[in-house]
């Protein structure tokens, strides 16, 4: 029982970092894609750009979701799905672009497809976070301001708590 809070506390701690949630729901929809893309052609013998794309597709809700619903929530446009989800969509049709462009590349030059999806996968994330973070879910300058001031609020309060506990 000792150690469990310490780990619950090292999570919540882990989980207030933007890239860290980034991560955790990026790889919830990797998880998605993979496995999906591997029952697909590697199960179910689709083609391979047509299993690959299904599954990358689908594993668009779950990006979306968890994007803009926790990573991004405090950003400037997270109230404004008008602006945000074409946006999201737009910068997920590259992803797709880009990871079937690399998926036809290392495949055509020979590597498995095993082996091809997972490396693709990396690549494509971290240009997919680049632009989700700096442009789809980007903050205004006054928005990022007073995102930083309310931080270092929360840290004084945090702080001020344990002088007295």
């Amino acid at each position: 029982m000792s150690l469990i809070r310490p780990l619950l506390a090292c999570g919540r701690k882990l989980t207030a970092l933007r890239w860290v949630r980034f991560c955790v729901v990026g790889g919830a929809a990797t998880l998605c894609y993979l496995l999906l893309g591997l029952l697909f052609v590697s199960l179910l013998r689709w083609p391979v750009l047509v299993g690959n794309g299904l599954a990358y597709v689908l594993s668009f809700a779950v990006s979306y979701l968890g994007q803009s619903r926790w990573t991004f929530a405090g950003s400037s446009q997270a109230a404004s799905p008008r602006t945000r989800l074409p946006a999201f969509a737009l910068t997920q049709l590259f992803g797709l672009a880009l990871n079937s462009a690399l998926i036809g590349a290392f495949t055509g030059l020979g590597l498995a497809y095993e082996l091809a999806m997972p490396v693709t996968a990396v690549l494509v994330a971290v240009v997919v976070y680049v632009l989700c973070r700096f442009g789809v879910f980007r903050q205004s300058a006054g928005a990022g301001e007073a995102a930083g001031r309310a931080a270092s609020a929360a840290g004084s309060v945090h702080a001020e708590g344990r002088r007295e506990g």
